[in-house]
């Protein structure tokens, strides 16, 4: 009888930690955030490299195209969630970007800008 009981017990456990669930959320944040008013700043052909360099610091990245320059402003907030049941889980990824690419030409001078705004 007493081992019937433990059996029992032991069953009882191991379907609540099947039936037992949670869920997590996690948010990752990369990059600074890209101020509009400065970049509705920025002049084709007046603006200069040192102006981008102090309104946003320093890019995320720097491409060399030819004799032209490219900086990259990446500001981006992805955000997780994560349902587990027991031994099973299901877990999704959503990440959203502002995106500020700026040209410059060899002396230095803003040739063509872009913005793209995705998080809110």
């Amino acid at each position: 009888m007493k081992n019937k009981l433990v059996l029992i017990l032991i069953l009882f456990l191991a379907s609540l930690s099947f039936s037992l669930e949670s869920c997590a959320v996690s948010e990752q944040v990369t990059g600074r955030p890209i101020d509009t008013t400065l970049v509705q700043k920025i002049a084709d052909g007046k603006t200069k490299s040192e102006d981008i360099i102090t309104w946003f610091g320093a890019p995320s990245s720097t491409s060399q195209l030819g004799d032209n320059t490219l900086y990259i402003y990446k500001y981006c907030v992805s955000k997780g969630s994560g349902v587990y049941t027991g031994y099973f889980g299901k877990t999704t990824t959503e990440e959203k970007c502002d995106e500020l690419t700026v040209t410059f030409d060899k002396e230095g001078m803003v040739k063509a800008h872009n913005f793209v705004k995705r998080v809110e």
